[in-house]
C-alpha cells in the first residue's frame, strides 16, 4: 500500500484543495440530513428506504466532520484516500435508498471520484474508480437482488464513465503537476538568483541605493549604510536629493562620487543611485597613469642617460687636464654638477614609473612607525635632532609597507633639512597617528622648520616644482602618487612655527 501512496505527494501539495473538499463534503452531509429531516414524507430523498437513508446520512455527517478536522490539522494521504472510499460507499447506499441511478446521487458520487484522481493519480485513482463501480453494482443489484438487463447495462455504462473520468482527471492532474513542478523550479531558481544578486550587491565596494519615483528607499547595501543614515521606506537624505550627476560630495571626511541611473525595466520612476569612493577611482586612474609613464620613461631612459654619462665622463677627464686654468676648471665643475642634477631627475622619474601595483597589507601602525623611527635614526647618524612617535597600539591601517616607507622617508628627510636650517640646535620631527573615524586614520608628519609660504602651497604637489637649487621637484609629487595608489591622500596642514603634512589612510 505504501507503494500506491507514493504518488499521492500531491495531497501534501494540495493541502488547500483538500481542505476545501473537506468543507464541501461536510456541507453536503449536513445538507442531506437537514433535507431528510425537513422532508417528512421522503418525497425528495430517501423515498425507497427511509431508515437506511437516515442512518447513512448520519454516518456521513460524522465521517465528514472527522475528515474536516483531520484535513485542517495535518492532511494525511492515507487518511484522505480512506475517507474517499468510505464516502463513495455511503453515497452509493444513499443512492440506493433514494431510488437508484436515476436520482441525482449518481452525479454526487462522481465528485469524490474526480477529487481522488486529481489528488492521487496512478493506480490508486483507478482503484477508486473500480471501487465506485463495485459499490454501484452491489447497491443496485446484489443488495436488492434485482438483475434487470437494462439496469445492469446502465450500471456498466456508469462504471465505464467512472473509469473514463478517472483517466481524464489523471491526465489533467499530470499536466497540472508538470506545470506546478515547473513553476516551483522556476520560483526556486529565481529565489536563488535573487539571493545571489542581493549578496553581490551587499558585498560591492560601491554604495547602491534603489529608490522609487517618490524618492523613497527600496533597497540599499551595507556600504551605502556606512556612508549615510538610511532606512527602507524612508526618504533619501538631503545630501543625495540635492546632488547632481557625477558630482563629488564629501561625507565624514570622505569624497564620494554620486551617479543616478534610471531603471527602464522596472516601475515608472524607479532609479538606482551609485556612490563610489573618489579615492578608489583616483587610485585606479593612478595605476593607468603610472603604467603609461613607465612605458614612456623606459623608452627614453637610455636615450638620455647614455649621452649624459658620456658628457659627465668627458667633463671629469677635461678637469684632469693640467693646462686648464682656474676659471676653466670651474666650468667643468658646473657641467658635472648639472649632469648629476639631470641624472637625479631621471632617477626620480624612473623610480616613479617603476611603481608596481600597490599590495596593501594590514599594518599595526605603532610598531611599524617605531621600526621606521629606528631606521631613519641610523640613516641620519651624526645629525642632531629630536624625533618622536605618538601612536595608539590598536591602530591598524591598509597600506603597502614599501610605499609607506618611501613616503615617510621623503617627508621626514625634507622636514629634517628645513628644521636644521631653521633651528640647528633644536631641530624636531614628530609623527602623530590617531583615528579620524571608524574607517580612517590620520598620520601627521610635523617639523619645526620655517613652514611653507602661502603663495607656494597651491604648487606643493605639482611635478618639477621646487624652490631648492638642487631639487628635482618630484618628491612630494611622488608621495601623492603613492598615497593615491593606496586609496589614501596627502595634504598640507598649516601650523604655526613649523610644517605639517597629513596622510589620511584606510583602516583595516
Amino acid at each position: 500500500m505504501a507503494r500506491w501512496f507514493k504518488s499521492t505527494e500531491l495531497v501534501v501539495r494540495g493541502n488547500r484543495l483538500l481542505r476545501f473538499y473537506s468543507y464541501y463534503s461536510l456541507f453536503l452531509a449536513l445538507l442531506l440530513i437537514i433535507t431528510d429531516a425537513v422532508d417528512l414524507q421522503n418525497v425528495i430523498i430517501g423515498g425507497k428506504l427511509p431508515h437506511v437513508f437516515l442512518i447513512g446520512s448520519s454516518v456521513y455527517v460524522i465521517m465528514a466532520s472527522l475528515f474536516a478536522a483531520i484535513a485542517n490539522r495535518e492532511p494525511d494521504p492515507q487518511q484522505a484516500t480512506s475517507y474517499v472510499f468510505i464516502e463513495i460507499a455511503i453515497l452509493a447506499a444513499l443512492m440506493h435508498a433514494s431510488g437508484g441511478l436515476d436520482t441525482g446521487f449518481s452525479s454526487l458520487i462522481l465528485i469524490p471520484l474526480m477529487m481522488s484522481n486529481l489528488l492521487a493519480p496512478g493506480v490508486l485513482g483507478y482503484g477508486v474508480a473500480a471501487w465506485t463501480t463495485i459499490a454501484v453494482f452491489y447497491t443496485q443489484h446484489i443488495w436488492p437482488g434485482s438483475y434487470n438487463t437494462q439496469e445492469i447495462v446502465n450500471s456498466g455504462l456508469y462504471g465505464f464513465l467512472c473509469f473514463t473520468l478517472a483517466w481524464l482527471t489523471q491526465t489533467l492532474s499530470r499536466r497540472l503537476n508538470s506545470a506546478l513542478t515547473l513553476a516551483s523550479d522556476q520560483a526556486t531558481r529565481i529565489k536563488r538568483l535573487q539571493r545571489f544578486s542581493q549578496q553581490a550587491l551587499l558585498d560591492l565596494p560601491n554604495g547602491v541605493i534603489a529608490c522609487d519615483t517618490h524618492d523613497r528607499i527600496l533597497f540599499y547595501n551595507q556600504q551605502a549604510r556606512q556612508w549615510f543614515s538610511l532606512a527602507e521606506g524612508s526618504s533619501l537624505p538631503p545630501t543625495l536629493l540635492q546632488a547632481e550627476a557625477d558630482q563629488v560630495i564629501e561625507v565624514r571626511n570622505e569624497k564620494l562620487i554620486f551617479r543616478r541611473v534610471a531603471l527602464n525595466a522596472s516601475e515608472p520612476g524607479d532609479y538606482l543611485i551609485y556612490v563610489e569612493e573618489a579615492a578608489r577611482i583616483a587610485a585606479e586612474a593612478q595605476q593607468f597613469k603610472l603604467a603609461s609613464l613607465g612605458r614612456l620613461t623606459a623608452s627614453i631612459a637610455h636615450e638620455i642617460r647614455n649621452p649624459l654619462s658620456a658628457l659627465r665622463q668627458a667633463a671629469q677627464l677635461l678637469a684632469e687636464t693640467p693646462y686648464l686654468q682656474e676659471g676653466e676648471q670651474q666650468l667643468t665643475q658646473i657641467v658635472e654638477q648639472h649632469c648629476m642634477r639631470i641624472n637625479r631627475t631621471i632617477e626620480d622619474i624612473l623610480q616613479l614609473s617603476r611603481r608596481n601595483k600597490a599590495v596593501a597589507e594590514t599594518l599595526r601602525l605603532a610598531p611599524w612607525l617605531q621600526h621606521f623611527h629606528d631606521q631613519f635614526r641610523n640613516l641620519t647618524h651624526g645629525q642632531t635632532f629630536h624625533f618622536s612617535v605618538h601612536c595608539n597600539d590598536s591602530l591598524l591601517v591598509q597600506f603597502d609597507p614599501d610605499h609607506l616607507q618611501q613616503i615617510l622617508h621623503n617627508l621626514c628627510a625634507n622636514g629634517l633639512r628645513y628644521a636644521l636650517k631653521s633651528a640647528p640646535d633644536n631641530a624636531r620631527l614628530t609623527l602623530i597617528a590617531q583615528a579620524l573615524n571608524e574607517r580612517q586614520v590620520q598620520l601627521d608628519i610635523i617639523d619645526n622648520g620655517s613652514g611653507v609660504p602661502s603663495e607656494q602651497r597651491t604648487h606643493l604637489f605639482e611635478p618639477f616644482y621646487t624652490t631648492e637649487h638642487n631639487g628635482t621637484g618630484l618628491g612630494l609629487y611622488l608621495c601623492r602618487e603613492l598615497c593615491e595608489a593606496n586609496q589614501a591622500y596627502i595634504q598640507y596642514h598649516p601650523i604655526p612655527n613649523g610644517t605639517c603634512f597629513r596622510i589620511i589612510m584606510r583602516t583595516s
